[in-house]
């Protein structure tokens, strides 16, 4: 079993105003104060996105985070969400996918996002379209083109999309919107999506992540891929309450608040 109240003063006691916000929202349904939204609203750059790390040059990478904030306390519309989202529409290719602002690459970037590169292509096409079906807002108008189509170009034949794992996971989501569930593209990339996974390859970002796409195609705890993503997860909680993230320490809290929302989806608390 989890530990929510550890994992509870860990977060409170890294003294992060809008990590705790986002566990208030998942835990007990509350609302982020003004003065939450306010700091959230103050790192948004001049074009609307938010900035790749410190620097004053916005990402689709960052933007994409601050979305997932969004989720956490429920937003579906207002001018924060909006705003976020049209940054994002704004920064669609022709071809229907996403890429990395290349002005990104002048600061030495990760690989994961390195402008023009398929890997980096693949991956945040299937989260900006994800994003874009969870907050009901597929299809908007000024779309430059179908991301489905994008990704079903990429795939390789064990139905998975080429790249980071994380594109074949919310692709999951894109495909399961379009062409469908029924569909045989989106039924070889959930096969694919299971005979790849190795629990024990993963740490709790990467769990919390692939929950996230799987709550987002309507599967339930009695699946063998959740039950084994969420058995995972309760089997590595550190004894501070926290999970480890493999970028480093100084995202042990996100990664906490993420596991502990991954596992209150699926009632595991």
């Amino acid at each position: 079993m989890v530990d929510v109240r550890k994992a509870s003063t860990f977060v409170e006691s890294l003294g992060d105003e809008i990590l705790n916000a986002r566990l208030e929202a998942i835990l007990e349904n509350r609302k982020p104060s003004r003065h939450v939204l306010g700091k959230i609203e103050n790192m948004r750059k001049s074009d609307g996105g938010f900035a790749f790390w410190k620097q004053d040059v916005s990402s689709i990478t960052s933007t994409l985070n601050i979305v997932g904030w969004l989720d956490d306390f429920s937003f579906r519309k207002g001018p924060l969400v909006d705003k976020t989202f049209d940054f994002l529409l704004k920064h669609q290719q022709n071809d229907g996918g996403w890429d990395e602002i290349e002005e990104v690459r002048g600061f030495e970037p990760p690989p994961f996002m390195m402008p023009s590169e398929l890997n980096t292509r693949t991956w945040l096409t299937a989260c900006c379209a994800h994003w874009f079906i969870r907050f009901g807002r597929a299809e908007p108008p000024g779309t430059k083109g179908c991301p489905a189509e994008f990704l079903m170009q990429h795939m390789k034949s064990s139905g998975l999309i080429r790249g980071y794992l994380y594109a074949s996971w919310d692709a999951l989501v894109m495909f399961n919107y379009h062409p469908g569930p029924e569909s045989d593209v989106f039924k070889n990339l959930l096969s694919g999506v299971r005979v790849q996974f190795a629990p024990n390859e993963h740490d709790g970002t990467d769990l919390a992540w692939l929950l996230r796409c799987l709550r987002d195609i309507g599967l339930g705890v009695d699946d063998e891929l959740v039950s084994k993503a969420i058995s995972t997860l309760e089997s590595i909680q550190e004894p501070d309450g926290s999970w480890i993230s493999n970028d480093g320490d100084e995202f042990t809290g996100i990664t906490t608040v993420d596991v502990i929302r991954a596992l209150h989806d699926f009632d595991k608390l």
